[in-house]
């Protein structure tokens, strides 16, 4: 039907001549001698299409539509808005639209507010200014080959001039698979890439391992630190943040800008999303056009992690997410502000690779366990490790496992529970039952490995019901798988 659509188009009304160097859809040419007054076109954009007038209650009703956006906006001179409004008519007859909406005159509003409702919605600029006298309306819809094509024109006169606001949105499936990435970097084995990184030596060079940039962006600024300290927005920013709307980070911070043309927010993030859970991440922290907080705090929250520390006027149709994964050299963030100005897009990216997975664990040593049981009755040990699903202890766990031997040696009148924990990932009674074991192969190892005496060593499980941070996030899941020893009267 699209391409039927596209071969009427010479029998249309509206379309004997256009300039070589204009912009118009290629749906609906301009009305003869027409020019162009404004335009915007933005792949994959949300847009709230009017369904018709105003209701009795003086407000527009909308539509919420996704595709791809063309905005034109069109001034003449000479002829009445009744004859440019029939020829768009005759036009999308001709194409076997299915009109949905028509009005005419006092039909499209009664009052200038209602007018300026309706134009409104189809300006470039969401303003019509003085042309809604001698209003016309018209919404219709296409089947197109890859989906529905929505159409709507407002015609509207000022003192002898016409002005055509024109919105047409034509539904495209979601592509959400742009953004490249390295899975190998996450092990550091940075070499090779995927198959669809298009990306130029120098772009690849200036781009962050873990992450391409979305196709086509253009780098505006990146800088990197190392191991810093840098608080990374977890919530709804304000004039003084609390503890609560910060994640507190250290590690290396790799920060980058990019512009991207004619695109929306929406598509951007959803390819970057896409991209970075199919990597494995979590997503932690995330919010959407209006909950990020209006314009104000949306600007906050995205220059907290920009380079030069701001995001220009680029902060419109926001969103931001954060998201965490453990790799074998430490927990890295990714932390993604995405805001719009103009048609443009600009991507605020932070990376943080912490430095090393026990850097902000309680230390695995023998003294510093032995004040810990003083002080709570328990001490909390992270340096036992296990294969997944396993309860055999692995050889890397000589440290922690020494610390607790000499923390035995150094005092005879002490003796120990052995407590396995776990995160919430699974069924609660498979926890359960892995914790107890595990917690019993640390102790038979104690036994047989270090000579501790039987009678001072006891084991027990809990699984993930004693935890010590929310389940959220990998750090916190992180947290939870541990080995606790808890003083035994």
């Amino acid at each position: 039907m699209f391409f039927r659509t596209l071969a009427l188009l010479s029998l249309c009304l509206i379309a004997p001549q256009v300039s070589a160097d204009a912009s118009d859809h290629p749906l609906l040419s301009r009305y003869p001698n027409a020019e162009i007054f404004e335009s915007s076109s933005v792949q994959y954009e949300t847009y709230r299409m009017p369904t018709g007038p105003a209701g009795s209650n003086g407000s527009v009703s909308y539509e919420l539509l996704v595709g791809n956006l063309t905005m034109l906006t069109y001034e003449l001179e000479g002829v009445s808005t009744l004859k440019v409004f029939e020829n768009y008519k005759s036009a999308l007859a001709k194409l076997d639209a299915d009109i949905q909406a028509v009005c005419e005159l006092e039909e499209c509003g009664e009052t200038s507010d209602a007018l300026d409702q309706l134009g409104d919605a189809l300006a470039v600029r969401d303003d019509v200014y003085n042309y809604y006298r001698k209003p016309y309306f018209i919404r219709a819809q296409l089947a197109g080959v890859k989906g529905a094509v929505h159409v709507a024109i407002f015609v509207g006169g000022d003192d002898g001039s016409v002005q055509v606001q024109q919105a047409i949105v034509e539904e495209v499936p979601a592509e959400h698979d742009l953004i490249a990435t390295s899975e190998e970097y996450l092990a550091r084995k940075p070499e090779g890439s995927s198959p669809e990184d298009l990306r130029t030596p120098e772009q690849k060079k200036a781009d962050h391992p873990l992450i391409a940039r979305y196709p086509g962006a253009r780098l505006e600024n990146a800088r990197k630190v190392e191991y810093e300290r840098v608080d990374v927005p977890f919530g709804e920013q304000g004039s003084t943040p609390d503890v609560n709307d910060s994640l507190s980070l250290t590690g290396d911070i790799s920060l980058h800008t990019y512009t991207v043309n004619n695109v929306s927010t929406l598509k951007v993030m959803e390819n970057y999303r896409s991209a970075i859970e199919d990597l494995g991440f979590d997503i932690g922290y995330e919010c959407a056009l209006e909950a990020c907080g209006g314009s104000e705090l949306s600007e906050e929250t995205g220059g907290r992690i920009a380079v030069n520390e701001s995001v220009y006027n680029y902060y419109r149709k926001p969103y931001y997410f954060v998201a965490q994964k453990d790799a074998p050299q430490g927990a890295i963030t990714l932390a993604l502000f995405f805001g719009g100005d103009g048609g443009d897009v600009r991507v605020q990216q932070a990376i943080v690779e912490e430095k090393g997975i026990q850097k902000d664990l309680v230390k695995v040593d023998a003294d510093q366990l032995y004040q810990e049981i003083q002080q709570s009755g328990k001490a909390l040990v992270y340096g036992i490790y296990f294969d997944t699903d396993s309860a055999a202890v692995k050889p890397e766990s000589a440290g922690a496992l020494q610390a607790i031997s000499t923390l035995l040696e150094s005092h005879p009148e002490l003796n120990l529970y052995v407590v396995g924990h776990t995160d919430d990932t699974g069924e609660g009674d498979y926890n359960l039952g892995l914790s107890s074991r595990r917690a019993a192969s640390v102790v038979d190892v104690l036994k047989t490995e270090y000579s501790l005496e039987n009678s001072r060593l006891e084991s027990a499980g809990v699984g993930p019901y004693a935890p010590v941070a929310g389940n959220e996030s990998d750090q916190g899941r992180r947290l939870n798988r541990r080995v606790e020893l808890v003083r035994r009267l």
